[in-house]
């Protein structure tokens, strides 16, 4: 009667053994896919946050694809349709605009790292040179070498001049119009001198109230497949915005880092619908500017720059020499 007590109570502490060792293992399995999921970066990029750890933050969040996607969807796009450009001024504009990209993105940044902590680093800039020089017809009678290396040199110096020139004054142009305009979002980003330009974004981020006290949780996350069939994940992070009087939800993109799902925040999915709630009528701020900006870019405008390089370069080599011989004519 006691062994048949005994051996009941070995069987009743194997099961109790084995139910704990499937708990353990099915909390375990439980965990290792939490890790694999997109509300777990999220968590650990927060972590991170309150930490100061920049380089376990840049692991959830690709900081830079991040900038690089909010400048496209606020201003490169809506320049890209501003109506009635002609293709000087709309190929012009692009130009400047992205010159005036360049800076904006290295200061935002910079921004966002500073404010998560030291790094050292900077945003990358890399400004367009354009590689201009003239095309020629060669006709029969074909001139020297050295005359035509003199000649396209002092041509594609001219050239690089003028359209440095243009691109520069339009730039100007646009930072000028821009400060015209200090409570739109172009006015803040563009107008203002660079060195404050992380200091208006955060100030922006403030008065639509996408901050940590405005913040009312997270209303879930899909997975979805991007037009080139990759993995994308939609993340929705809801704020009690003060300027739109509501609360409004801010669609995080994320894309896995790896086949394990270690997925990084690049970019803010629904920047038209925010707006709107924030009744920030960003296409038309946009628009205007590019409008102000290249007033003065015609046609006509080049044509006299143009006539006064021909007359720079041929002050520097014999041009009608060689022209004669190339069978060609400046008009």
């Amino acid at each position: 009667m006691y062994l048949k007590a005994t051996l009941q109570e070995i069987n009743a502490v194997k099961i109790l053994i084995f139910v704990c060792l499937g708990l353990i293992l099915l909390g375990l399995g439980g965990y290792l896919y939490w890790m694999t999921t997109p509300m777990y970066s999220i968590q650990e990029a927060g972590i991170a946050v309150a930490r100061h750890d920049l380089e376990a933050f840049e692991k959830r969040v690709d900081i830079e694809q991040f900038v690089d996607n909010l400048i496209e969807d606020l201003l490169m796009k809506p320049a890209s349709t501003t109506p009635g450009l002609t293709v000087l001024q709309r190929s012009t504009g692009e130009e400047a605009l992205a010159f005036a990209k360049g800076s904006l993105r290295a200061q935002l940044i910079n921004k966002i790292r500073s404010s998560i902590g030291s790094s050292g680093q900077e945003g990358r800039y890399t400004s367009h040179q354009p590689n201009l020089g003239p095309d020629a017809a060669i006709a029969r009678d074909m001139p020297k070498a050295k005359d035509l290396q003199g000649f396209f040199q002092a041509a594609g110096r001219e050239l690089g001049r003028e359209t440095g020139k243009l691109k520069n004054e339009t730039y100007m142009r646009l930072t000028a119009c821009a400060r015209q305009q200090p409570k739109t979002i172009t006015g803040k980003l563009l107008g203002s001198p660079p060195q404050i330009v992380g200091f208006q974004a955060k100030l922006l981020i403030d008065e639509y109230g996408f901050t940590k006290d405005t913040f009312r949780g997270v209303t879930g996350w899909k997975t979805i497949k991007d037009e080139k069939g990759y993995p994308r994940s939609i993340v929705g992070f809801k704020f009690n915005s003060p300027k739109a009087g509501k609360e409004i939800t801010v669609d995080i993109g994320m894309y896995p880092n790896n086949s394990f799902g270690d997925w990084r925040v690049f970019r803010i999915e629904n920047i038209p619908e925010l707006m709107m709630a924030l009744n920030e009528d960003y296409e038309y701020q946009v628009h205007s500017l590019m409008t102000c900006s290249l007033a003065g870019v015609t046609s006509q405008a080049v044509n006299d720059e143009m006539r006064g390089l021909t007359n720079r370069i041929k002050q520097q080599v014999d041009t009608d020499s060689i022209l004669n011989k190339l069978k060609l004519r400046f008009k």
